[in-house]
């Protein structure tokens, strides 16, 4: 576009350059203008840039001829203004010293409004490099957009949504979902998505991998082995303990080992009937069974048991994970010095992951070893717990998966876990190969 405009007695042209401004005037007046002055301008752009020079120059006719005569070869040039890449050419086809300075003085006034626009430094070369920087800026902002289009719900490859359908119905979080599709994207090419079992088989075995067991413990045979079950209320610590103490029975006695030597105290001043439930379970093993209402209780308890059993079990209060108070008074009843004790936190697999992430948070001051996982036989669906799990870098121990006291407390292995996934076909033989097999818990757990 070209704009004229009256500025009191003079005019004003505007164009993409000096010498276009020039073949403009040429045509319309001949040789009876003048230029006076000319400077040049930013226009157009977003937010500063992808701007356009445009330069603007001030100008006057001599009067002596009409307005608007035009010179002889009055079309001279009216194809060539158009083009922005051509050199107008007066004078018989020859550039004029006039015309070469004003080509100078451009450049140079060029330069300067530059410099006052960038600051010191400020050249042609900045303004190009801050409009590829804006161009790429775009680019970028485009390829995000078209990623963004790309996994939405909707530009998700099949493959890819069926793996979400079977990990939603199996309750895992989602953001653990999220990371299963980064691996998914990261790890496969597109030509791996066409083949569901494939992608199934990888899926299944970034869950197992996922899962973290803990190792098993070797006891001491100069020292008894001291164990502490805390956790929630409601999530079977005393029945937790029971089934290990009985373990340990059992196993020595499938072994045709000597019965260890256990003994367990219960600090659990809160149920009802706590005590006498720990008594009737004591009472069908053989074990003795006392209360700790202090920590001076239960150290005077440990000094006395420690020199004679193999096993101390002890049984805690359950507490709601927002009674910090209680949590804190329990905390410090079991801090007995000399009394080096393996902590584990009893979670039931039916907690919800928010609730699960507040307990994991408010018991960590008892620094537990790694999770029980309780009442497994209540649900066929594990995701919520093996999400939160990962996410908190926690492992697992054990799982009660029953009420039978001998029959149901297993060593923790994704296998079982991984056998009750919705929807997934799981290759045990490769699970087994790569994990080992599943075994129940026994004297060196």
């Amino acid at each position: 576009m070209y704009n004229d405009k009256i500025d009191s007695r003079q005019m004003i042209i505007e164009g993409p350059t000096l010498e276009d401004c020039k073949v403009r005037l040429y045509q319309r007046y001949g040789n009876r203008y003048q230029i006076i002055s000319h400077r040049v301008e930013l226009k157009g752009g977003i937010l500063g840039f992808g701007q356009k020079e445009v330069v603007c120059a001030n100008y006057v006719v001599d009067e002596r001829f009409g307005m608007g005569q035009s010179p002889s070869n009055g079309n001279y040039g009216m194809s060539r203004a158009n083009s922005y890449t051509d050199r107008t050419v007066y004078s018989g086809g020859q550039e004029t010293p006039n015309q070469i300075s004003a080509g100078q003085d451009f450049a140079n006034r060029r330069d300067e409004f530059l410099k006052n626009q960038l600051g010191s430094g400020g050249t042609i070369t900045n303004l190009m490099q801050m409009a590829n920087l804006s161009k790429q800026i775009q680019t970028i902002a485009q390829d995000i957009n078209s990623i963004k289009e790309a996994t939405s719900g909707k530009e998700l490859h099949p493959t890819i949504r069926k793996i979400d359908s079977y990990l939603e119905q199996n309750e895992f979080t989602q953001s653990y979902i999220e990371k299963i599709n980064a691996r998914i994207r990261n790890e496969l090419t597109y030509e791996d998505l066409d083949d569901f079992d494939l992608v199934q088989n990888h899926v299944v075995d970034w869950i197992a991998d996922s899962i973290a067991v803990a190792p098993k413990f070797s006891k001491s045979k100069k020292n008894c082995h001291t164990i502490i079950i805390v956790g929630p209320t409601g999530v079977g610590k005393t029945t937790t303990v029971a089934k290990m103490a009985a373990k340990l029975k059992l196993a020595a006695k499938n072994k045709k080992l000597p019965s260890p030597v256990i003994q367990m105290i219960t600090t659990d001043t809160m149920k009802v009937g706590a005590e006498e439930q720990l008594e009737h379970y004591g009472g069908i093993m053989g074990v003795n069974v006392t209360r700790a209402m202090t920590t001076e209780d239960l150290k005077d308890l440990y000094d006395s048991y420690k020199s004679d059993v193999d096993f101390i079990f002890i049984d805690t209060s359950g507490y709601s994970p927002r009674d910090f108070e209680n949590i804190g008074k329990m905390r410090t009843l079991l801090d007995v010095d000399g009394m080096k004790a393996d902590i584990y936190l009893a979670v039931s697999a039916t907690t919800k992951p928010k609730d699960l992430e507040n307990i994991l948070r408010n018991f960590e001051p008892f620094n537990f070893r790694s999770v029980i996982i309780t009442k497994c036989d209540e649900t066929l669906s594990y995701g919520n717990v093996l999400s939160v799990l990962f996410e908190k870098n926690k492992s697992i121990s054990w799982l009660t998966t029953g009420q039978n006291v001998l029959h149901s407390l297993e060593r923790a292995h994704p296998m079982h876990f991984l056998k009750y996934l919705t929807g997934f076909t799981v290759d045990k033989d490769h699970i087994l190969e790569k994990y080992g097999p599943e075994e129940e818990a026994e004297e060196s757990q």
